[in-house]
């Protein structure tokens, strides 16, 4: 029961070390604040990505409070608390990872589309063969063939030097 515990408190401990070293490898990729409208990236709010961070340190402070208790034996406190707690944390750094990989990264007319667990893909701007925007500003990108490439949300940043680019290039955009 002990060796159980303590293999969780390293699991947490290391998440905790993959979260900073995450966090701070996307800080470092951040683009600067004068901003080029041909080379910049569009990728996901900051709060989101704070907010899955403060997911992930409460989960991983709820199971080390709950590993406290567990190990003085206080009966009201089961495994049940620590699954809990490890699993809410490892849905906040889920959060974290995506949030700082996926993304669109434009240099002149060509895209970088990045998602978490697709491989990057490179096009150019004449490879986009429309785009929708829904009732909730969110732009649907989608290849000459007709298949989604992704979909950006209006909150996202740079968003609209995307759009600004997609008009430029008479990219037909249906709302």
């Amino acid at each position: 029961m002990i060796e159980t515990i303590i293999r969780y408190i390293v699991i947490a401990i290391v998440l905790g070390v993959i979260g900073e070293v995450i966090s701070h490898l996307s800080s470092s990729k951040t683009t600067d604040e004068n901003i080029s409208t041909t080379h910049y990236r569009v990728k996901a709010p900051s709060v989101l990505k704070y907010a899955c961070m403060s997911q992930f340190i409460l989960g991983l402070i709820m199971f080390l409070v709950f590993s406290y208790f567990y190990l003085k034996g206080n009966e009201t406190v089961e495994m049940g608390h620590l699954y809990v707690s490890s699993i809410f944390g490892a849905i906040g750094l889920y959060g974290v990872v995506w949030a700082s990989i996926w993304g669109v990264k434009v240099d002149d007319s060509q895209l970088e589309i990045h998602r978490i667990f697709h491989v990057k893909k490179v096009l150019c701007i004449t490879d986009i063969g429309q785009v929708i925007i829904d009732k909730k500003d969110a732009m649907i990108l989608y290849d000459k063939m007709g298949k989604k490439l992704i979909k950006i949300d209006a909150l996202s940043y740079n968003y609209d030097y995307l759009l600004n680019l997609l008009k430029s290039q008479n990219i037909k955009i249906i709302k």
